[in-house]
């Protein structure tokens, strides 16, 4: 049983981040618990949960051309934050960071629990297939921030390489290509598992809130969700209304679209040395900015 009130489907994820910042305030958990809490459903809970619903699943060509509409989604958003930090005089690290902040969705760890209560499963499987740009795009922008500021490569492609979701949708390929079987036992741990996954991303994200963050480069936040949370879907609407995708799909893909700035935003913003501060201000105020225009959004889907 899915909730059809909008309001009520973001109602639900935001208590689940209320509770994880009150957990916060009141000493029960502790910022740095959310790396542990993130790690957990990196590795373990969310591999589970693709795992279980891709191995069976019925993969058509929409789902194949939802990462293509997604990779030209993040190239107009590159262009249009370039063009930005062009006109405002910008230094090269703010003109990175605020090109890799409009650009790299929240379309797993934000994107995975709305879908799901907005569309059920059978969404979730399409959403999967969106997310797989922005894992390809977290390679694709290390390689290349690699060239421009210097850094390790093999370390990128080692991070890419151990990245536990990106397997767990490869296996689910072969098992569902080869028709393999796992068993009654392993699939209910699997999705024991996976049903933790929401309640964890949703605490996770609560214990990452910092409201101190918001002050650094209010403007640039302000146009960054302005990028992430309205443009984007709104460019892939116009995009696949062209191409005549099955309604779910196309539904999915806008949803997924108006996700706030990835939390892996920060870590190449860590990893590379770019301004740290100002990607911090921008991921909490689109991610707040999200659960309105998500709301908004979801009435207009429905």
């Amino acid at each position: 049983m899915f909730l059809t009130s909008p309001l009520e489907i973001i109602l639900v994820p935001t208590l689940m981040i209320i509770l994880g910042y009150a957990l916060k305030r009141q000493g029960v958990l502790k910022s740095g618990d959310s790396v542990v809490l993130s790690k957990i459903v990196l590795d373990v809970t969310l591999p589970s949960l693709i795992f279980v619903n891709l191995a069976a699943a019925n993969i058509t060509h929409d789902m194949l051309f939802l990462p293509v509409t997604a990779f030209i989604v993040s190239g107009v958003c590159i262009v249009l934050s370039y063009m930005f930090c062009k006109l405002r005089g910008y230094s090269k690290v703010k003109t990175w960071t605020i090109m890799i902040a409009s650009s790299m969705m929240n379309t797993g760890f934000l994107g995975f629990p709305i879908t799901i209560g907005v569309f059920g499963y059978d969404g979730f499987l399409y959403a999967i297939f969106y997310d797989l740009e922005t894992t390809l795009l977290f390679v694709i922008f290390g390689m290349v921030l690699v060239g421009v500021f210097g850094g390790n490569r093999r370390e990128v492609l080692k991070q890419s390489l151990t990245f536990v979701p990106l397997w767990a949708v490869i296996f689910a390929f072969v098992f569902n290509f080869f028709n393999l079987q796992y068993g009654v036992v392993i699939e209910n741990m699997l999705n024991y598992l996976g049903q933790a996954t929401i309640p964890l991303i949703m605490i996770t994200m609560g214990l990452r809130l910092d409201f101190k963050e918001i002050r650094h480069s209010i403007g640039d936040s302000l146009f960054v969700s302005l990028v992430t949370l309205i443009i984007a879907p709104l460019v892939v609407y116009l995009i696949l209304g062209f191409v005549g995708l099955n309604k779910l799909a196309f539904n999915v893909a806008v949803l997924e679209a108006g996700m706030a700035t990835a939390m892996n935003a920060l870590v190449l913003s860590i990893n590379y040395d770019l301004d740290i501060k100002l990607m911090s201000s921008m991921i909490f105020t689109n991610t707040v900015l999200a659960l309105f225009t998500l709301t908004g959004l979801i009435y207009f889907l429905l």
